[in-house]
C-alpha cells in the first residue's frame, strides 16, 4: 500500500462519524446506526431496526454498555422517544409581542396550568404557530431525561438529542435553551470584561501622560526660576557702577518677572533701546494673552504685542514685543 492511499485511508478515518438514532418505547429499544463520509457527504444505514427488549434501567445500562464497544468513540447518540412517554398540550399566546426569552417563560409559568405537575419536575419544549397564535408544549418526566443523560456520561457518549418530532419539527428535551443562555451571559461577560480592561488601559495610559506633563512642566519653571534668578544676580553684581543701558536691562528684567505667570517661561530676552524683545513657551493661549494685557496696563510699558504663535503637541512657543517708556 503507497503512503497517498494511506494518508487517505487515514483521513476517511477521521472524518467518518457514526450516529445511533434510537426509537424509545416502554419497554423496547429500536436503533440503527448511519455511518456518514464527510468527504463525499453520504451516508448509509442499516437496512432494518435493531430492537432490544428491556425491563427496567439495569437492562438499558448493560445495552448501552454492549453497544458502545461496537462503535466508535466519536459517535453521536438520538433518542427518539414515544408518544407514551410525553405529554401534549396548547398554550394561547398573550396579546402582547413575546421575545424568545420572554416567551420560554411564559411557557414554563403555564406548566402546571397545563400538566398538574410543577415546572422544575419537567422537561420542556414547545412549537409556535405565529399564524394561530398557539404554542404547542410538549413535556417529559424531567428524571426520565435525566437518567439518559446521566447513563450517557457514565460512559462517556456524546448524546446530541432527546425528543421528538411533532408535525415535521424536532422538538429536544435536553436543556439547549439553558446552555445556549449560560454561553451568552459568558460572552456578555467576556466582552464587558474585555471593554473595561481597554478603558482601564486607556485611563491609565492618560494617567501617566499627564504625570508626565506635569514633571516637564515643574522642571521647566524650576528651570526658569533658577534663570531669573540668576540673571538678577548677574545684573545686580556685574558693575559696581552700572550703565544707564545695563540699569534699564535689569529694570526690564524685574518689571517682565514681576508680571510672568507661572505657566509661561522665557527663553530669549532681547534689548534695544526703549524696547523689548522676548521668546518663550506657555501651555495656555488664555494666560499668554492675559499677560500681554497685564504689560499694556503698566504705566512703564507704551506698546505690548504678541508677534507670533507657533504650537506642537504639548506647548506653544511665542515671541513678544515690548516698547518701554524710558526715561
Amino acid at each position: 500500500m503507497t503512503l497517498l492511499s494511506e494518508g487517505r485511508r487515514y483521513s476517511i478515518m477521521i472524518f467518518n462519524k457514526e450516529r445511533v438514532i434510537m426509537y424509545v418505547e416502554p419497554t423496547t429499544l429500536r436503533y440503527k446506526i448511519v455511518s456518514t463520509a464527510k468527504q463525499n457527504n453520504t451516508s448509509t444505514a442499516s437496512k432494518s431496526l435493531i430492537t432490544f427488549n428491556y425491563q427496567n434501567v439495569t437492562d438499558v445500562d448493560v445495552f448501552i454498555d454492549g453497544l458502545r464497544k461496537k462503535i466508535s468513540g466519536r459517535a453521536e447518540f438520538e433518542l427518539n422517544l414515544d408518544s407514551n412517554l410525553i405529554q401534549v398540550q396548547q398554550l394561547t399566546l398573550p396579546d402582547v409581542k413575546l421575545n424568545v426569552s420572554e416567551l420560554v417563560l411564559y411557557v414554563e409559568a403555564n406548566i402546571y396550568k397545563l400538566f398538574q405537575l410543577p415546572a422544575k419536575s419537567v422537561f420542556f419544549d414547545f412549537v409556535l404557530n405565529e399564524q394561530t397564535k398557539q404554542v404547542t408544549v410538549i413535556i417529559v418526566e424531567r428524571h426520565y431525561i435525566e437518567n439518559w443523560i446521566n447513563l450517557f456520561k457514565k460512559y462517556a457518549l456524546l448524546l446530541i438529542f432527546a425528543g421528538c418530532r411533532f408535525e415535521n419539527t424536532k422538538v429536544n428535551f435536553l436543556p439547549w435553551r439553558q446552555e445556549k443562555h449560560t454561553k451568552q451571559q459568558r460572552q456578555m461577560i467576556g466582552a464587558i470584561v474585555g471593554f473595561i480592561g481597554i478603558i482601564s488601559c486607556v485611563l491609565c495610559y492618560l494617567w501617566i501622560q499627564a504625570q508626565n506633563d506635569r514633571q516637564n512642566y515643574d522642571e521647566k519653571l524650576l528651570q526658569q526660576q533658577g534663570i531669573a534668578q540668576a540673571l538678577t544676580e548677574e545684573l545686580s553684581n556685574y558693575l559696581p557702577n552700572p550703565s544707564l543701558s545695563q540699569k534699564q536691562i535689569q529694570q526690564s528684567l524685574i518689571l517682565l518677572s514681576k508680571q510672568l505667570p507661572s505657566v509661561i517661561w522665557l527663553e530669549s530676552f532681547y534689548y534695544e533701546p526703549q524696547k523689548v524683545r522676548i521668546e518663550g513657551q506657555s501651555f495656555s493661549y488664555v494666560e499668554l494673552t492675559n499677560f500681554n494685557q497685564s504689560l499694556l496696563m503698566l504705566k512703564d510699558i507704551s506698546h505690548s504685542q504678541v508677534k507670533t504663535i507657533s504650537t506642537n503637541k504639548n506647548n506653544l512657543f511665542f515671541e513678544m514685543e515690548i516698547k518701554l517708556n524710558e526715561q
